[in-house]
């Protein structure tokens, strides 16, 4: 069977991201050669090199403590060495989110996020800019030993008192681990990053392992940023344990809005179903055991049975080990690699898809079909040139030259009516930016600040903060209303007649479509309504919950304004871009032909120098064309087809999203 399709996948996303990244380069280096440099063009290709280079494909783990997590990413990154990369041991293992990847600039090597950085507002990824807010330790892969003490850092945990725990965002209870001297145990590290040189985190695999329900808790950051941004979530269930209470609110309250909201793709992992192996039970009825208990775990996720993958990590990492290729397969997981290089395909669909991949694609078509037309009319004037006389051809050479100079005219005045269709354009900007306004927020933050710490009641808290979310709803809705009012005034303008642009060339996605940023703040407000159901057992602590309340959801309700006024000032400013790159490369084309013709004149050519003066212009057009077809049929974003056609399991998205890519 094929035990390497995730590396595979993973190998065709990664070399798919760097070609495309150097065509874009070469169509860059040919619009320099060839004279068509302009800012906005620059600028559109610059930023789609940049999404394209910074694009990973990261894989969420999620689930309770002794599901079988590490396992899992052993078994997941096992290489030639045939050894565990993570330790794993009984009971609890990762004590904090840990993110495995690599980074070529600092490979092998444990960074370390002290959990006393919670006293700090700042965000979990402002600190990864921080280095010196970090403990580097090295890995040295070579010598397992070594490498396993110190990735044992990653479970340590040290004793504070209940008072500390609560001001480091933990609620000590009854069931909490504690010493003699009545002190909590808590993690003593905030996150945890492992680069490692290893094939598949090198072609931009990052694997994210949360430790289990409190940590998303504990954390909002991963629930508010990471979860939703992940190109794929593993939710590990125990088969031993079956679905527990604690399974089933971390599904209720993490992933099940993102699977159903967001379409993020969701794989539901039955693991350990090697606990009902039985050698004397015939092999039927030991799988009827697990088809029944997948059955059940479906019913009561409410999803389809296949959307349920029986596994077993420990067995999938002993047989990849030893190279048992038998016990792999009654492993299960070659489904899961199959699953997983489905999301990592429809990944790269997505990405093909992004606005600045296509804005680059349909620049290389404008510029592709007009050199093409420019090329078709000389041809046509070298035929004429060669089946007439001297006196023919100068009155051809007098007519081509006035039809040259009437289209001129009639670009000239196009390049006039864009300027004012984008100073139309920006007559829409203040209408937009005012709803966005980083002031406007700024001041709804203090004044929601300002009522909880004037709030003495539960009440009175739970209601400043749905204020400021119904306060972002609202303007959430105006804005789109402007989007939309925007969006007709792009339609008329990319539909009047004197731009000519045929179906087939009109970009696609000059609309702007913000559905995706209105589900992040619909989730948003969603976990802003979990916080304040959990005001009760917090309202002792009103200052480090104002805090926590504050640097989470606020901030990240901050961060989300800050991306809308990016994604509205950038649709401004390149909505029209195709069409004045269109006028410019046709203009540009038009005058050089023109002053090729008025050389002809000028020097007099007989009929056998036109034929030849000609037929160099045209080499050199087909020269050019030639280089820019090659960019252009390899930049295609050829996705709609998967990289092969295979059978797979479907992923967790909702019934009417569940199509082929």
């Amino acid at each position: 069977m094929d035990t390497r399709a995730l590396y595979r996948h993973m190998s065709h996303y990664h070399l798919w991201r760097q070609d495309l990244s150097q065509r874009l380069r070469r169509f860059e280096h040919w619009v320099q050669t060839h004279g068509l440099v302009s800012d906005e063009v620059r600028q559109c290709l610059v930023q789609a090199r940049q999404l394209l280079g910074s694009n990973d494909f990261t894989l969420v783990c999620v689930g309770e403590f002794s599901r079988g997590k590490t396992e899992l990413i052993n078994a997941l990154l096992m290489d030639e060495r045939k050894q565990r990369i993570l330790p794993s041991h009984p009971g609890r293992t990762t004590m904090c989110p840990t993110e495995i990847y690599c980074d070529p600039d600092r490979p092998n090597c444990l960074r370390l996020l002290p959990i006393e950085t919670r006293r700090s507002q700042a965000s979990l990824e402002r600190f990864k800019r921080i280095p010196r807010n970090w403990v580097t330790l090295p890995l040295d892969p070579k010598t397992p030993e070594t490498l396993r003490a110190t990735l044992d850092q990653v479970s340590a945990s040290h004793w504070v008192s209940d008072d500390e725990a609560r001001a480091l965002g933990f609620c000590p209870d009854e069931s909490s681990e504690r010493n003699d001297q009545g002190q909590v145990a808590i993690p003593r590290w905030r996150h945890a990053m492992i680069s490692l040189d290893h094939p598949l985190l090198r072609r931009g695999l990052r694997i994210i392992d949360t430790p289990g329900l409190n940590a998303l808790g504990n954390e909002p950051e991963l629930t508010l940023k990471v979860l939703p941004q992940a190109q794929a979530i593993v939710f590990l269930l125990s088969a031993d344990a079956g679905l527990t209470a604690s399974d089933m609110t971390l599904w209720r309250d993490h992933i099940q809005g993102l699977r159903q909201q967001r379409g993020s793709a969701v794989l539901t992992l039955l693991n350990k179903v090697d606990s009902l192996w039985d050698d004397l039970q015939p092999p039927e009825q030991v799988a009827q055991a697990v088809e029944q208990l997948r059955q059940l775990t479906a019913r009561q996720l409410a999803l389809e049975p296949e959307q349920v993958l029986p596994l077993s990590a420990k067995q999938a990492l002993l047989a990849r080990a030893r190279d048992d290729a038998e016990r792999l397969e009654r492993s299960g997981f070659g489904h899961l690699e199959k699953a997983l290089g489905e999301t990592v395909a429809r990944s790269r669909q997505q990405l093909a898809g992004q606005r600045l991949i296509t804005d680059s694609q349909s620049m290389i078509d404008n510029v592709y079909h007009s050199l093409k037309g420019r090329i078709a009319d000389a041809q046509q004037e070298l035929l004429l040139i060669r089946t007439g006389d001297r006196a023919q051809s100068d009155a051809l050479l007098n007519e081509r030259r006035e039809a040259i100079r009437q289209k001129h005219r009639q670009y000239h005045k196009q390049s006039l009516s864009l300027r004012t269709s984008q100073m139309l354009l920006d007559k829409q900007r203040p209408s937009l930016i005012q709803v966005i306004s980083p002031e406007r927020l700024a001041r709804e933050i203090d004044h929601t600040h300002q009522k909880l710490t004037n709030s003495w009641t539960t009440l009175g808290l739970s209601r400043s903060m749905a204020h400021l979310f119904d306060w972002l709803d609202h303007q959430m809705g105006h804005l789109e209303r402007e989007v939309e009012r925007t969006n007709r005034v792009l339609d008329s303008i990319y539909q009047r007649p004197e731009h000519a642009i045929d179906a087939d060339q009109t970009p696609a996605n000059y609309r702007l479509d913000l559905a995706d940023q209105r589900r992040q703040l619909r989730q948003l407000h969603h976990q802003a309504d979990q916080f304040r159901a959990s005001l009760d057992s917090l309202l002792s602590l009103k200052g480090p919950l104002i805090q926590r309340f504050v640097s989470t959801l606020v901030q990240e309700a901050r961060t989300l304004w800050h991306q809308l006024y990016n994604i509205i000032d950038h649709w401004l400013k390149q909505a029209l871009v195709p069409l004045f790159q269109r006028n410019q490369y046709q203009r540009q084309l038009l005058e050089h032909h023109m002053l090729r013709l008025t050389r002809m004149r000028r020097e007099q050519q007989d009929q056998a120098q036109q034929v030849s003066t000609l037929r160099d212009n045209i080499d050199q057009m087909e020269r050019a064309l030639a280089d820019l077809q090659a960019v252009r049929e390899q930049t295609q974003p050829a996705m709609n087809q998967p990289e092969h056609q295979a059978t797979v399991v479907p992923l967790h998205r909702p019934r009417a999203a569940q199509t082929a890519p």
